[in-house]
Formats: structure tokens, C-alpha cells, sequence
């Protein structure tokens, strides 16, 4: 064990949240320590290949978790290397709606289903959701759905591809608007990034940088101020507090290359793993004042675990719409449906978003997927000739889905194993009818002789650090504040007391910003009111 260090702030995760907050805090003026699992790609061009596959190197590994439930997949969701899911994200980059932060005031409780509004509002995130969009590079259009005074992203959208126009023509025969997606892919020049060059490769790390990925964006500018000190092939196994229980002291960290073990100590720890490993690492960080873990006085750390349900389409017709090119998700996009106005079966809603590019594979594992041998194959073959969208649904959370260790059983650093249990709800399961029922009517509205759609699967992980006001129902203060220790941040997806219909990593980034904010003022003024807002 080496001697332990002392930081203004210990970042765990160095991915789409972690790497907002080593930014900003260095920026500022902070000395930070950022712990990584992964490897920093420090040369895109070299170490990005164009390839579908390539997407598996770059994302997270559950192979040894212990799942239980129906609906828990696995599918490749979460980073797992500096930059984390921007490196293999479809850079959607959309904002929430003003009901999704009010989703059962809105909607009313939905029995099974945990409910909650956020503690804050949309109109608390706005500044920052501009900001993020100005980091990002956020690519788009005014759009049907924006708040009245929204700025516009920095640059224009991307221009549609036939495909996208095809599928818009689908949308106004059912009378549904439609318009450019927005996207972290710039369609200019933008900051010295290139544009995109429509390869099609994005969830195989983008080469020339016109996607937003975070470790180009914002880890490199972090580690030219001098201040961030970047330690990556490691993971943190536990967390110490203070006496009394209520400061977060320290870390414990391992390098996984040479089993090295070492510790630091901050001001601030802010925790940015993912909705499963901070759960992991908070359950298994006991000692005498959290005998169940860290914050988990209640029976909170860990629970209302849900996903976007999602179903995938494709629908071919005798058309040439050079499927193959282009950015991978929301060239197009309708989001009329984000709200169901058509059935009385289910609440929330969900998103409908183009896909092009390089994804033949995840059509046959997913649509095509009862198809084989020539069946499959004369599909696949008219890949060019297809249109495809993807729905993102209103997930529900649930008290008994959660993310929990089993303390008997242990990985090689010695860490409690992470058991995921989730079971689809039943609204779920409803709206996912009516997603895939919408999907088969867009694509016969736009010229598809034949259509197929994939059986529900899960995208998006969140809910596993409830943002709320009480301690006894939520995890995390509005601040993303672990309650009752007043130190310790978390970051990301699993913050979300509800998830909305859209892509999540827009509002995981302005809230980071948010509590950077917050953790800066703090630093500056140690009087500083903790619970004084900060917009």
C-alpha cells in the first residue's frame, strides 16, 4: 500500500459524467484525481477501427454479475474506458420534457410502479443544458417540441439522409411532425473538430473527432491545466467516511495490470462509475456508523432500478436508400409520441428515432431474429433498400428492481459480486406493444412492402441513486448528494427518479455541471450554505 495523497476532489469514472466534473473542477482551480477502470485512447485515428464489433471493446463487461428477472439483457449500454459511453454512444442529445421531471404529478401513480417527481425542474437545468449542448457540439434545428426562447445548438443539423426522407414521409401520412434530430456530431468544423464524414461507424469510436467523445473534449483540455491527475487500469474498492460517518475521507484503489494497492484522500468524492458499480461500491463500503453501506440507512442505495424499453424496426422496400451512410441514430426524429394520446392502457410515451449506417448486425440479432439461412440472408441483402427506427419508452420504476452484492461471493480484488434484479412492468410491455404497432404503420406509410420488429430489450440503465428531498425515499439530495454524507457526489443515468422517452446523456452531463457548480462554491467558501441553491 502507498502512502496516501491528498486532492481537492477524487473523481471515480472517468466517462460521459466524470469527465464533466474533472473539467470543470480543474478549471477552476482544483487538484483532482480521476480513477479509471479502462484505457485512455489518447490517438483516435490509430486506435478506432471501423467495424461493428469494435463497439464490444469499448463497452462495459457484466459477465460475472449475477441477474435475475426477465428483463436485463445485457446489452452494450455503458462505457468502460476514459471517455466511457461517449466513446460508443450514438451521440443522441436531446432534452428532457418539462413533465419528465413532474412524470406522477403529471400522470398519477401507476400501481407496481415506484413514482416520483425530481427535486428539480427543467427550467433549474436549462442554463446548463445550454452549456452542455456548447460543449458537446450539439448539431440541430428548432423543433416542434422546443420550449418557447431555447437556443438553438451551436451548429446546423446534419442534412437528411434518403432513408430519413423516406421515413419522413411516413410521419406526415399518419400526421405526425417530425424534424431534424439533434445530435453531438458536428455537421461543421466545430472547436478544430472535423464534421462528420457519414462513415457510419459511430459506436466504433469516432476517428476524426465529430462526435463528441469526452476524453478529446474534456479530459485533455483537464490534463493541460496541470491539475488532474489521471490513474486509469484501476478500480476503487471501497470508500472510507469520517467518524461519525458523515464525510467522505478517502479511497481504496487497485491497479488491475500490477495488483498494486493504494489510497487518496479529498475534499470531495464524486462517484461516476455507472448506475451499477456505484451501488456495488457503496453497499460493500460498511464500517460501524453504515453497517449496510455507505448512505443505505434506509434501504435506498440500489433500488428503483429500470431502463428504456426499446424496440427496434426495419422495414424494406424496393427503393435504393444507401442505408449503409451516414450518422448512426436521430437523423430524423418524431417525438409526437412521446406523449400516448392514443390509448388508455399505459402512460408516458415514447421517441422515434432513424437509424442509418453501420448496423446490419444488430438488425439480425434484433428484428430479423426468428430469420435463418435464406430467409435471413435475402433480407440482409436488401439492407440498402431498408428503413430503420428505434423506440426509446418511458421505463417505470420499480421498488423491487434493484442492484444489490452478494456479500457471500467475491470477484478477484476481493469486491462483493453485483446481483441485477429486474422484471419488465407491465406498462412497460403495453407501450412497447403500442411502440411496435407505430413503427410497422410508419413504415407501411412510407413505402415498405415488408416490415419486422424486434421482440423488447433494454437500453439506458437508471435509477439506482434516486434524486429526492427525503432520505427515506431517495438515495441522493437534489444536488446528487448522497443523504447524510455531505461530500459525496454521484453522477449519471442512475439519478433519475424517472427516465423520460429521450436519450439520457444530455441530462446526465447538465446535471455534473450543475453540481460542479455547486462543489466549486463550496471549495471557495467553506461557510457557504450547503443547502442554498445555486442557479
Amino acid at each position: 500500500m502507498t502512502a496516501m495523497e491528498n486532492f481537492d476532489a477524487i473523481v471515480v469514472g472517468a466517462g460521459a459524467t466524470g469527465a464533466v466534473y474533472a473539467h470543470e473542477l480543474t478549471k477552476a482551480g482544483l487538484n483532482v484525481l480521476c480513477i479509471e477502470k479502462g484505457r485512455f485512447f489518447q490517438n483516435h485515428r490509430t486506435d478506432f477501427v471501423e467495424n461493428e464489433l469494435e463497439t464490444f471493446r469499448l463497452v462495459w463487461d457484466y459477465s460475472d454479475y449475477e441477474i435475475t428477472g426477465n428483463a436485463f439483457d445485457g446489452g452494450p449500454n455503458l462505457g468502460a474506458n476514459v471517455g466511457g459511453g461517449t466513446l460508443a454512444w450514438t451521440a443522441t442529445a436531446l432534452r428532457m420534457f418539462e413533465h419528465d421531471f413532474r412524470f406522477r404529478s403529471t400522470f398519477g401513480g401507476v400501481k407496481g410502479a415506484n413514482l416520483a417527481d425530481w427535486p428539480i425542474s427543467k427550467k433549474m437545468l436549462q442554463p446548463y443544458y445550454t452549456l452542455a449542448e456548447q460543449q458537446m457540439g450539439v448539431s440541430g434545428s428548432a423543433t416542434w417540441w422546443d420550449e418557447l426562447a431555447t437556443p438553438l445548438p451551436p451548429n446546423p443539423p446534419i442534412p437528411l439522409y434518403p432513408a430519413s426522407r423516406a421515413i419522413q414521409r411516413g410521419f406526415d401520412q399518419l400526421g405526425l411532425r417530425s424534424s431534424p434530430g439533434r445530435l453531438a456530431t458536428n455537421s461543421q468544423t466545430y472547436q478544430g473538430r472535423s464534421a462528420c464524414l457519414n462513415c457510419g461507424y459511430c459506436r466504433s469510436g469516432c476517428r476524426v473527432d465529430a462526435k463528441y467523445q469526452a476524453d478529446e473534449v474534456l479530459i485533455k483540455p483537464a490534463l493541460a491545466t496541470g491539475r488532474l491527475e489521471l490513474v486509469t487500469r484501476s478500480v476503487v474498492t471501497r470508500i472510507d467516511t469520517d467518524r461519525r460517518g458523515t464525510e467522505a475521507r478517502s479511497v481504496s484503489y487497485t491497479n488491475l495490470d500490477t495488483g498494486r494497492e493504494s489510497s487518496a484522500r479529498a475534499r470531495f468524492i464524486i462517484l461516476c462509475n455507472n448506475p451499477f458499480e456505484i451501488p456495488r461500491l457503496l453497499l460493500a463500503s460498511t464500517s460501524r456508523r453504515h453497517p449496510n453501506g455507505i448512505g443505505n440507512h434506509y434501504d435506498q442505495i440500489g433500488r428503483n432500478f429500470y431502463s428504456h424499453a426499446t424496440c427496434l424496426g426495419m422495414g424494406i422496400s424496393n427503393d435504393d436508400h444507401r442505408t449503409y451512410v451516414g450518422h448512426s441514430m436521430c437523423n430524423v426524429m418524431s417525438l409526437d409520441t412521446c406523449v400516448n394520446r392514443e390509448r388508455k392502457d399505459y402512460v408516458g410515451g415514447f421517441s422515434m428515432l432513424s437509424l442509418n449506417g453501420a448496423g446490419a448486425g444488430s438488425l439480425a440479432a434484433f428484428p430479423l431474429h426468428k430469420l435463418h439461412g435464406i430467409d435471413l440472408q435475402q433480407r440482409m441483402a436488401q439492407y440498402n433498400n431498408s428503413m430503420v427506427l428505434i423506440t426509446f419508452i418511458d421505463g417505470m420504476p420499480v421498488y423491487d428492481n434493484r442492484i444489490s452484492i452478494n456479500r457471500k461471493k467475491t470477484d478477484a480484488l476481493g469486491m462483493p459480486v453485483p446481483t441485477i434484479h429486474y422484471n419488465w412492468h407491465e406498462n412497460d410491455l403495453r407501450a412497447f406493444a403500442h411502440a411496435r404497432e407505430k413503427i410497422g404503420q410508419v413504415f407501411e406509410a412510407a413505402g415498405a412492402y415488408e416490415s419486422f420488429t424486434s421482440e423488447i430489450f433494454e437500453s439506458h440503465p437508471m435509477g439506482t441513486m434516486r434524486m429526492g428531498n427525503n432520505p427515506k425515499t431517495s438515495a441522493t439530495d437534489r444536488f446528487c448528494r448522497v443523504h447524510g454524507v455531505h461530500n459525496l457526489y454521484v453522477a449519471g443515468g442512475c439519478l433519475y427518479p424517472t427516465g423520460s422517452s429521450v436519450n439520457p446523456t444530455l441530462t446526465m452531463h447538465a446535471l455534473a455541471l450543475r453540481s460542479a457548480r455547486k462543489i466549486i462554491k463550496q471549495w471557495r467558501n467553506p461557510f457557504f450554505d450547503s443547502l442554498a441553491e445555486v442557479e
